[in-house]
This record gives C-alpha cells, structure tokens and sequence, in this order.
C-alpha cells in the first residue's frame, strides 16, 4: 500500500503518534509491547532486537497486529514484516532491491525519533548492545488493514483493507475467587509507576485457526485480591477482535518518557481472558453493569506471565 491509499484520518495519525504498540503472535498468546516507529512509504517502520520475542515471531508467522493512539482517536491495524538484517544474508537480496526504501525509511526513522536518539547519547555508557544499531533489526509492517477509532465511543472514522470479526460473549459474569496477584513479583517502583487503573492496549487473538490479532485501546483496572485485570472498551470496538467466549489475551500499561528510554515503565500481562457484555449476559448482569458504562463489553484477564520492563532492565514472572 503507498501512502496515498492510506485514509489521511489514519495517516495523520500515525505520523504524529510517538509510540506503536506492536503485537505479534507466540505459543502462549499475544506478545505486545510499545515501539518507536515511523510511517514511510504507506509502511510502518520498526526497529528491534535480533534476539527478541517479536524477531523470533517475525521468522515463524509474518503477521502483526497494532495500534497508535493519539488523544481521543487511535488508528488499529494488521500488516505483515519484512525484516532487514545486516547479519542475516537471507535478507541481504531483499534489501538491495530495496534500498532507495529503506534509505528513505531509514532517514524518516531517524528524524522522526530523534530526541529518543539524543536521550540514547546522554545514556550512550549504559546502553545494553541489544539497544545499539548492530543488534537491531529494521522492519517494515506492510499495512493489510486498518480501522480509525474514536476510543471512547467506538464510532469508526476510517477503514481500509478486509476485517472480519464475529465476537461472541459469555453467557454468565461469574466472581472469582481470591488468589495471590501475579504482579506482585515485580519490581514495586514499576507497579507504582503503573497504579491501579488508567489507558492501556489489549491484543486479543480472534478465533478460527487462521485468524489473525487484534490490538485495540482500553481502561483498564487491576484487582490483586482476585488477581486479575479487567478491560474496558466500547463493544462496537471489541467486535474487531473476533474473541469468542474466551481467547488467548495481552494487557499492556506503560508510563512512557518524552525522550529517554531509560526511563520508561511498563508492564504486560498474559492469558486466557473472559469476554462479557451485559447486553447479552444472562447471569451476574447486575455485577457487569456496575463495572461498564452503556455500550461497552468488559475483558477480564487472569494473567499466568507477565513481563516487566525499567529502562534497559526488563523480567519475567510466572504463576
């Protein structure tokens, strides 16, 4: 797709937004984490680790899912990578026929996230090698299809490209029982940066063996004494992620810098998650209704992984 066949809506978005939060697909369900990135050439650029969760997922299943959000509107998306590595000679052919696209995604990357560059110079003597050019691996996200979102109603301002999706909720909202929150191993200046509730980026794996992820804006709250965490969005929104009952789920929360990554905080959390919508629940409807505004489906999540990050530090805890 060029650029010019992109809605402008979706364009503009994602050419002010500073973070895309990327998903890609894994045996234990949606990993997703926030990332830098550029729009060029109708393509989203990443940069990642050559050892990463994404960088092994790109080498099994090409495709990813993502969302920029900027205010009040966010742009979803699904695409497939191209990854172009300097120590991978599979991908030396591709990125000679290439390179007048990469030299241009390469410079609008740079310009575009050049205070992040200046924040890795004032931090250069601490930098892991993972974070320096030689360990990374520049991607292009081919952008198959797209939705341009208000979040807080749902209403759809722009689409682009197939999307099907045919949610189905379940039928009873049923309490949990108390268990110990998995969170609480991670480390406390990341829980207290993060809190109790606030924005977030649910990715949901929609059902059907070649259905694909869906990333999509959320509020969300954490309840330790069940150890789970609930996801609120309008169900107009939830219906592009084609869960259906249950489905494999990533909760991610972050609290981001301006311009260092040193100083960035953000936690993930991954599961089975539980889909419900008080217009179609039959039991505990009344419990549903207290914990959503009209019009909006609830998402709860019992997270078995996590996975942390502060600065260049990063962990994972399990149940």
């Amino acid at each position: 797709m060029s650029e010019h066949e992109l809605p402008s809506s979706a364009r503009l978005l994602l050419e002010a937004g500073t973070l895309c939060h990327l998903a890609v697909d894994t045996a234990r369900g949606p990993h997703l984490t926030p990332v830098v990135f550029a729009l060029d050439g109708g393509c989203v650029w990443v940069t990642t680790s050559r050892r990463s969760v994404k960088s092994h997922a790109f080498r099994r299943d090409p495709r990813v899912a993502g969302l920029v959000r900027v205010a009040g509107a966010a742009v979803t998306f699904r695409g497939r990578v191209r990854a172009y590595d300097a120590l991978d000679p599979l991908s030396w052919a591709p990125a000679v026929l290439g390179a007048p696209a990469l030299v241009s995604a390469g410079a609008r990357f740079t310009v575009k996230n050049a205070r992040f560059f200046a924040g890795y110079a004032v931090d250069a003597r601490r930098v892991p090698f993972a974070w320096t050019p030689p360990g990374r691996v520049f991607v292009a996200i081919d952008l198959e299809a797209g939705r341009v979102l208000d979040v807080r109603s749902g209403r759809e301002l722009a689409a682009w490209g197939a999307w099907d999706g045919r949610p189905a909720f379940r039928s009873g909202f049923e309490p949990l029982p108390r268990a110990r929150a998995i969170e609480r191993r991670v480390p406390e200046d990341v829980r207290e940066a993060i809190g109790n509730a606030g924005d977030g980026t649910l990715a949901l794996r929609a059902a059907g063996r070649d259905a694909g992820l869906a990333v999509l804006p959320v509020a969300w709250t954490r309840h330790p004494a069940t150890g789970s965490f609930e996801a609120r969005l309008p169900e107009v929104t939830l219906r592009l992620a084609g869960a259906r009952g249950t489905a494999p789920a990533a909760l991610e929360v972050d609290r981001a810098s301006w311009w260092r990554a040193s100083r960035m905080k953000g936690l993930m959390v991954q599961g089975m998650a539980e889909v419900f919508s008080p217009r179609t629940a039959r039991r505990g409807r009344d419990a549903l209704g207290r914990r959503v505004e009209e019009g909006e489906a609830l998402v709860r999540l019992v997270p078995d992984r996590a996975v942390w990050w502060d600065g260049w530090a990063s962990g994972t805890v399990r149940r």
